[in-house]
């Protein structure tokens, strides 16, 4: 997050892979970008900026979107700390759940931003999952502690995967059914995580995100423009 006297930017990485579900990912980054396009003139100087990161250049969203992807994966390992958020987003488990077995380096940019320092004093990073994309964050052993969501019919996989990739000597991590949840910081204190249930449980996120990081004023302009409403959660 670079800041300057007059806007804060926020540099939203997007993971994709073959399979991805696509309003897993589309939901959050529409909700995100009409920060920057519709600025709400009590609050117009936050501003996301978001590219698509995936190991192809094209990548086979629920085999029915094609998308142009902005980053190379090798290209985000090398410069994960220009991110601020990172979301990660789901797909079946016949396509999460090979990935957690074989260790894809999709997981090693999870684990890798995981371990990143804060952008600034103040300000943590997000490390954003939506729906059965938390099984990519449990496989990496950050989620030690934290208390964190995913599809209701996936939570019983997710604390599966929670328990054998998580550090034994820590608390486990505690799953629950919930539209999303700001499950607090990983051990540092630098990366907050946030998680949500399926698919559109992640708008309900991004509307989070967008107050956490801006104003409860800026969430509801946005939900107005978008002319959604918002599930917000008591968290």
């Amino acid at each position: 997050m670079s800041t300057t006297t007059d806007k804060q930017y926020y540099h939203v990485g997007v993971l994709l892979f073959q399979g991805a579900d696509i309003l897993d990912f589309a939901g959050p980054m529409e909700v995100l970008s009409h920060v920057s396009h519709n600025r709400n003139p009590d609050d117009p100087d936050r501003i996301f900026t978001i590219n698509t990161i995936a190991q192809s250049s094209t990548i086979r969203a629920a085999n029915a979107l094609t998308v142009r992807v902005d980053a190379s994966l090798d290209d985000a390992l090398e410069n994960i700390s220009d991110y601020d958020i990172l979301v990660v987003p789901g797909g079946p488990p016949s396509v999460l759940q090979p990935m957690v077995d074989a260790n894809v380096p999709e997981i090693e940019l999870i684990r890798r931003f995981a371990r990143l320092p804060r952008v600034t004093s103040k300000q943590p990073r997000l490390l954003f999952s939506v729906c059965t994309g938390a099984f990519l964050l449990g496989a990496t052993g950050v989620l030690s502690g934290l208390t964190v969501t995913t599809h209701h019919r996936a939570i019983n996989t997710l604390r599966d995967i929670c328990t054998k990739f998580g550090n034994k000597s820590e608390p486990s991590t505690n799953v629950v059914h919930n539209r999303y949840m700001d499950g607090g910081f990983i051990k540092g204190d630098a990366v907050q995580v946030i998680t949500a249930g399926g698919v559109s449980s992640g708008l309900d996120a991004s509307f989070y995100v967008i107050r956490l990081l801006t104003t409860t004023e800026m969430a509801a302009f946005v939900s107005r423009v978008m002319e959604y409403t918002w599930n917000e959660v008591d968290k």
